[in-house]
């Protein structure tokens, strides 16, 4: 089943599609898109807000869900079926959230290829993602989903769901967790701004030495976290 093996592969599969984006922006990037050099700046700025913003709503889902029930194993599996916190609100946080850092990325290479085909992969490989897990869902719990699912709708957030935010927050667990995808979509976005000041000789020596600390502290937090992780486990 193709839902499945996107699964199996969610983890490098889009590298080759964000190789092919890095390079359409840096093509893109010689000059200042169709609005000027100030849209293309307030498009920088909207891409970094929604990647906070997708950032976000995984942090808190991951924070709320009960532990053991989520897992990040490339097997497509349910243990129980979550129903409660973000669950109630709708029925994929975690995929909306990667929803929003995609756009927020896209945004900030505002670049009609990059768009096409970053969007495009999103859209298929979630899509059959999604399509497998519900199908697993449906079998595994049967009467249980269908009335989770007529109740809580697939992506558009239900304000409503928001009281069943409560209970105890893993704050540990949703650190360990989330730090590979902040320093993922976090390293993104620092290359294609330095791309773009690169692409259009306005990388000052300044900028550049700046860039590269940045993408240094990414690299620290990724392995900090992963002496924690190891650690905790000890």
């Amino acid at each position: 089943m193709a839902g499945a093996v996107f699964f199996r592969i969610r983890s490098f599969a889009p590298l080759p599609v964000i190789f092919v984006v890095l390079w359409q922006s840096w093509r893109a990037h010689v000059h200042p898109g169709p609005g000027g050099a100030q849209v293309d700046l307030a498009l920088n700025f909207v891409g970094l807000g929604l990647c906070l913003v997708g950032a976000s709503i995984r942090f808190v889902t991951v924070g709320f869900i009960p532990p053991g029930t989520s897992s990040t194993s490339r097997q497509l599996q349910s243990h129980a079926l979550n129903t409660d916190g973000p669950y109630a609100v709708v029925r994929h946080p975690l995929y909306l959230g990667n929803l929003f850092i995609t756009v927020g990325l896209l945004s900030i290479a505002h670049e009609p290829w990059a768009w096409t085909l970053g969007f495009g992969y999103f859209l298929v490989s979630h899509l059959l993602i999604i399509r497998a897990e519900e199908a697993l869902l449906r079998r595994t719990f049967s009467t249980q989903y269908d009335e989770w699912a007529a109740r809580v709708p697939a992506w558009l957030p239900k304000l409503s769901g928001l009281k069943a935010l409560t209970g105890s927050f893993g704050w540990r667990r949703a650190i360990q967790r989330e730090v590979n995808p902040f320093v993922g979509w976090g390293m993104g976005a620092t290359l294609l701004l330095m791309w773009e000041y690169f692409a259009r000789s306005q990388l000052t020596p300044g900028l550049g030495r700046r860039g590269l600390l940045v993408l240094g502290l990414f690299l620290l937090l990724l392995i900090l976290n992963k002496v924690w992780k190891k650690w905790s486990r000890a």
